[in-house]
């Protein structure tokens, strides 16, 4: 009996000691499929599994694995929504701590202060080289208070060294679930373009204002001495009446210039295409110019073929040739311009107008921006050359009034060509 007994304990202990191997291989493969974040093998234990308490536990396991994955999946997706919406605003964002560490940017801010990759938890006195903005981090971290400020930054690694207008709003920023501010948002926006507009528009009052101003002071000079002098002295009465004409004139163009770059700008204003003989066009602009051309000793060379006819608004035309030549004589100060006006007609589809001069010529950085609103190649230029610089700006909208387009190329003191390319209309 005693035997038995024994025996039965015997039994008993080997199966224990069985039972106990058996769910430490399983712990060990669980956590070998933990460690290698194997889906099937954990997926296998769950499906073998039958009803214990390690089995339990094993289940509840791979049941909270299986969540943690999806729970990281909608963060990642989050992440990446949150990340697409703050790149399409176009604006630089940048997250800190209160320890100054970067906790997160966006792509633009990476390229705004040239960085390879995020810098994530590094210092931002090391990777940003502004000391205002790091200034005005740290109060704003300080008082908890939104900051803003505009200041001037240099691109790193920018081959053209370009320096930069931005708009900084620094602000304290509270994460869900937390009481206490822990983060700083900075919010950087690039105002440099706007901020050149205002400029040109300053630039642009204060020059037409001045253009204006000088014609009716002059005016109003010769109209004093109309009133003041004897009326039956006809030769001083003519001649101050002919410059009074004179600067009568300079103020409507000055005026038909404004009223014609704001019709082509707001597109109030249809263009009529009629067939004209453009031929005919440039030689009643030329006649026009008859005694600028005179003034320079200047002298223009036609060359069209015998049918000079092309479609389009002549009104337009007779103001793309006339800012072309015009700038072309106003822009050469020594005497003997040859200007040349050509028409090219060998293409089947589109007709090539080429205004080419033999002057001074323009530097090959001011080529870019000619057509600019406003825009003068030398600002120091005499009262005699100054004007509202929306010549050649008329011309390009103009031009592509019609669905054409103008390049201008330019060898100083050799040759200066504005090309005009315009589809031929059936």
């Amino acid at each position: 009996m005693t035997f038995f007994f024994i025996l039965l304990i015997a039994i008993l202990f080997f199966i224990l000691i069985f039972q106990r191997r058996k769910n430490q291989r399983r712990i060990y493969k669980l956590a070998q499929a933990l460690k290698s974040n194997d889906r099937k093998l954990l997926t296998g234990h769950s499906a073998k599994a039958h009803y214990s308490a390690y089995q339990e536990l094993e289940n509840l396991i791979i049941d909270q694995i299986f969540e943690a994955e999806t729970l990281e999946k909608r963060v990642e997706r989050r992440e990446d929504l949150i990340s697409a919406v703050v790149d399409g605003l176009g604006d630089s964002v940048i997250v800190f701590d209160q320890g100054l560490k970067i906790r997160f940017t966006n792509p633009s801010a990476c390229k705004l202060f040239g960085w390879a990759s995020p810098p994530l938890e590094l210092s931002a006195e090391k990777y940003i080289k502004n000391t205002k903005l790091i200034r005005l981090i740290q109060k704003s971290i300080n008082t908890q208070r939104i900051e803003t400020i505009e200041i001037q930054h240099q691109i790193p690694n920018d081959l053209n060294h370009s320096v930069r207008t931005l708009e900084v709003e620094v602000a304290p920023l509270t994460l869900t679930g937390e009481k206490s501010v822990t983060r700083t948002r900075v919010v950087l926006r690039d105002v440099t373009d706007a901020r050149n507009l205002d400029l040109v528009r300053k630039d642009f009052v204060a020059n037409a204002s001045h253009e204006l101003r000088t014609p009716l002071t002059i005016i109003n000079g010769y109209l004093e001495n109309l009133i003041d002098s004897e009326i039956s002295d006809k030769d001083n009465s003519l001649k101050f009446l002919k410059i009074m004409q004179k600067h009568g004139n300079r103020i409507a163009r000055i005026i038909e210039d404004m009223l014609t770059i704001s019709k082509l700008e707001s597109h109030s204003e249809t263009i009529q295409i009629r067939p004209f003989d453009l031929r005919l066009c440039t030689e009643e602009v030329i006649t026009r110019l008859n005694p600028l051309f005179e003034e320079k000793k200047a002298e223009a060379k036609l060359e069209f073929p015998d049918d000079s006819s092309i479609q389009g608004d002549v009104f337009y035309w007779d103001q793309i040739l006339f800012n072309l030549i015009e700038n072309a004589l106003k822009e050469n100060d020594e005497p003997n311009l040859k200007i040349s006006i050509s028409l090219n007609r060998e293409s089947e589809h589109e007709d090539i107008i080429t205004v080419k001069d033999d002057g001074v010529g323009m530097p090959a950085e001011a080529l870019e921006f000619i057509f600019k609103r406003f825009y003068r190649i030398d600002q120091s230029h005499g009262a005699e050359k100054k004007g509202t610089g929306l010549g050649l700006s008329i011309v390009k909208r103009a031009i592509e009034a019609h669905d054409g387009e103008i390049t201008v190329s330019s060898t100083p003191g050799i040759v200066t060509a504005f090309t005009i390319t315009i589809p031929r209309k059936q």
